[in-house]
């Protein structure tokens, strides 16, 4: 058996299992910290980066296993807003409000408008996704196996049916 540091190599010692989350702890703490000038010494901000790094390695194998799991409800999720605004944008839909003040309001996008609702869906697909994809598990919380990302795609494609629908017999 020969040993070295070939990518086969470090795929079967779970070397990236380990690393990826540690590198992601290690540049989302770095980058908190930069932001925020918390220390003053950059060392030392990557110094509690690296520590902070260090935690998630007893955890790092279920916490891969979910953001495995997460990827593919992303591209789903991602899909469905895209198709979303390119829908909004197809369709020409605008707020319009019923006196407008300026030629700026006319031409206002609806996803400009109402951006906290947009936002909120966005958050709650995310909280979706992250059951979905078995985030709760870490918790010690069990539920039932289901798509929810697919799940809230299919209630927003209903909405947007009914919305086209109604919008015809005004």
């Amino acid at each position: 058996m020969a040993y070295g540091f070939g990518l086969e190599n470090m795929m079967q010692n779970s070397f990236f299992v380990i690393l990826l989350p540690w590198l992601l702890t290690f540049a989302i703490v770095y980058g908190i910290l930069q932001h925020y000038k918390i220390p003053k010494s950059p060392s030392a901000r990557a110094i509690i980066s690296i520590v902070f790094a260090f935690f998630t390695i007893p955890v790092a194998e279920p916490l891969m296993t979910i953001i495995g799991n997460m990827g593919a409800s992303l591209v789903i999720a991602i899909t469905g807003i895209l198709f979303l605004l390119i829908l909004f944008e197809i369709t020409g839909t605008r707020y319009v409000p019923e006196e407008p003040k300026s030629e700026e309001e006319i031409k206002q996008r609806i996803t400009q408008k109402y951006y906290k609702e947009f936002t909120f869906g966005v958050i709650v697909l995310a909280i979706l996704i992250f059951i979905g994809a078995g985030g709760l598990q870490l918790l010690g919380i069990t539920i039932p196996s289901i798509n929810y990302p697919l799940l809230f795609f299919f209630a927003v494609m209903v909405i947007v049916i009914i919305w086209m629908v109604t919008s015809e017999k005004k």
